[in-house]
Order: C-alpha cells, then sequence, then structure tokens
C-alpha cells in the first residue's frame, strides 16, 4: 500500500476531534544516494515525534546494547503491538526511530484489533489508540501512563484527555 492511502485510512481512525490537529507524514529524499526518508507527526503544524533512517545511524544506542540487529533498527519486536526485548523498549523510549519503524507500524495498526492495540506497549500503537475514534470515555479513563511513558503516547493522552473533559 502506498503512503498517501496508508495516511487516509490512519487518519479515518483519528477521532474527530483531533483529525484537523495532527497530521502524519513521510518523505523521501530522492538525491541521496540510497533514497531514505523520514516519517514525522505534527500537531497543530509543529512536527512532535519523528524518525529515519538518518536519524537512527547518526544517535548512539546505549552501550550496553550489543546485538547488531539492534544496531540495524530491524529487530522484529520493533514491529509488534507487544515488545518482549528490554532493549528494543529502551530504544523506543529514547525516541530513536528508523523510518520503517513508524510507517510499518501504522501499516499494521489498521489490521490490529482495537483491543490488541490498547494492551500494546508498542509506543505507536498506544498512541494512535489512544486517540482512536473507538476509544470512549470509560476506557480512556481507565488508562493509567506510566511515568516513563513515550513523549508521543503522553502528548496524546493529554490532547484526548482534553476533549473528554469539554
Amino acid at each position: 500500500m502506498d503512503w498517501s492511502k496508508l495516511r487516509v485510512m490512519i487518519r479515518e481512525f483519528i477521532t474527530p476531534g483531533l483529525k484537523k490537529r495532527i497530521d502524519i507524514h513521510e518523505t523521501r529524499y530522492r538525491e541521496a544516494h540510497d533514497g531514505y526518508g523520514e516519517a514525522w507527526i505534527t500537531l497543530d503544524g509543529k512536527k512532535i515525534f519523528g524518525g529515519g533512517y538518518y536519524h537512527w545511524y547518526m544517535n548512539e544506542l546505549p552501550e550496553n546494547i550489543t546485538l547488531l540487529e539492534l544496531h540495524h533498527g530491524y529487530h522484529e519486536d520493533f514491529y509488534k503491538t507487544h515488545i518482549r526485548n528490554d532493549d528494543v523498549k529502551t530504544i523506543m523510549n529514547m525516541g530513536l526511530h528508523e523510518t520503517s519503524h513508524i510507517t510499518e507500524n501504522l501499516r499494521n495498526y489498521i489490521n490490529t484489533p482495537f483491543s490488541e492495540i490498547m494492551s500494546s506497549n508498542n509506543p505507536i500503537y498506544k498512541a494512535f489508540g489512544i486517540i482512536d475514534r473507538r476509544l470512549g470515555r470509560r476506557r480512556f479513563e481507565k488508562i493509567v501512563l506510566n511515568e516513563d511513558e513515550h513523549q508521543l503516547v503522553k502528548i496524546f493522552y493529554e490532547l484526548r484527555k482534553e476533549q473528554f473533559d469539554r
């Protein structure tokens, strides 16, 4: 599925009160020798979250991470609703994301049962689950965030909370 169709499908899941405020983007750097790019999310036109091939490789991973597949960003847990690998959890909570971490998780999101999304520990699934139109007030009020929760999850939680408080 190409990016424009995916973007439209993801935006259909966003609750109507936030649909005009939140947007998702992807670009490819055609002049780059490898054609890699980045993906990002904006709130009211300002970038609040993103990642890309060059962001991934320009940042240092913590020294205790030794698996080569983690250094290349292709460990299978980056793309699952339930992350089991502690190093992958650490990397994602640090805000380090390769382009495919964002785009593939969004592709998978549209076909994932909502109950699985709401129990996810993957910050991309969890954040979009919070702003999903299928999330009602009673289920929202049962959500408890941890102190070390991913920044995107916290931002989307506060946005949704504002909506329910109106």
